[in-house]
């Protein structure tokens, strides 16, 4: 009886230590795939970076003020590589990373639901975002000048 009862526990302590070599070994497995899921999204936000900066970099010349348009929009996404809007007619706008970023800057926040009236102008079909300003608020955000500069490489250059 005591043979079956040492023989037992052994086994036991086996199944033990098998079962807890498992769970650190998958733990240790999981933290690899985390640190390289992480590595990489890095690597894209980087990239997704570079791009959006390239795209902000030129200045446009702006149409005539009459051709501005004020628009009532409502915040659908909130990231820091972007705002992103739909106007009442369903149309999707966004404020890239580089204005994003000189707007809160400047004190202006949003979140989803929000509704936020955006001044700006069409450009090649795409409207390009010159303004913002909160419904309700007095804050308003200049993101371009009248002659179409950026004013967010402006803030850079003088920082």
């Amino acid at each position: 009886m005591l043979k079956k009862l040492l023989l037992a526990t052994l086994f036991t302590a086996l199944i033990a230590v098998l079962v807890i070599g498992g769970i650190r070994r998958s733990q240790v497995k999981l933290a690899q795939v985390a640190d390289t899921a992480v590595a990489n999204s890095q690597a894209a936000g980087a990239e997704q970076a570079a791009h959006d900066d390239c795209e902000d970099e030129t200045a446009v010349s702006l149409p005539a003020p009459a051709a501005w348009q004020t628009l009532d929009a409502t915040v659908t996404d909130v990231r820091p590589s972007g705002l992103w809007l739909q106007d009442a007619a369903g149309a999707q706008l966004r404020v890239k990373r580089q204005p994003w970023t000189y707007a809160q800057a400047g004190g202006f926040t949003a979140a989803v639901g929000d509704v936020v009236q955006v001044t700006g102008y069409t450009d090649g079909g795409a409207f390009e975002v010159c303004a913002l300003q909160q419904a309700g608020s007095s804050l308003l955000v200049q993101l371009r000048d009248a002659d179409g500069r950026a004013l967010w490489h402006t803030a850079e250059t003088h920082d």
